[in-house]
């Protein structure tokens, strides 16, 4: 979320929006933006319904449950649902007409996309 803050005023410089879609309940999204000094939108994505659509759901395994567990994350709660799915980490660039221009995600979520990546195709759209 900092990497998205960060180039925030670039994207809106662009002439484009953020917005950020979580399966975390809003209150504590609410929470973390405030800790963080978020300054987008930040919606909730209940029950998974955009990640689902967009085929970026997926059920976190019971190896990994307890892991998550052990560390105080339990996404049960964290989330409001008790199906312990996740949203793979992904970015999508759509113009103005609602076409995709870009699309980032990768199933593994300790890489992000790029800030610079979406600068780019965001550059390439404005001009």
């Amino acid at each position: 979320m900092d990497a998205l803050q960060t180039i925030y005023a670039d994207i809106a410089a662009l002439g484009a929006s953020l917005v950020v879609i979580s399966p975390e309940l809003p209150e504590r999204t609410a929470d973390m933006a405030a800790k963080q000094k978020l300054t987008f939108p930040i919606l909730w994505d209940e029950q998974l319904r955009v990640a689902e659509a967009f085929g970026l759901a997926f059920v976190l395994p019971d190896d990994l449950r307890q892991v998550y567990l052990g560390f105080g994350n339990d996404l049960a709660v964290r989330n409001g649902d008790p199906s312990w799915r996740l949203p793979v980490p992904s970015r999508f660039v759509v113009d103005a007409e609602g076409i995709v221009r870009s699309v980032q995600a990768d199933p593994d979520y300790t890489r992000r996309p790029e800030a610079e990546t979406t600068l780019e195709a965001l550059r390439k759209i404005a001009s």
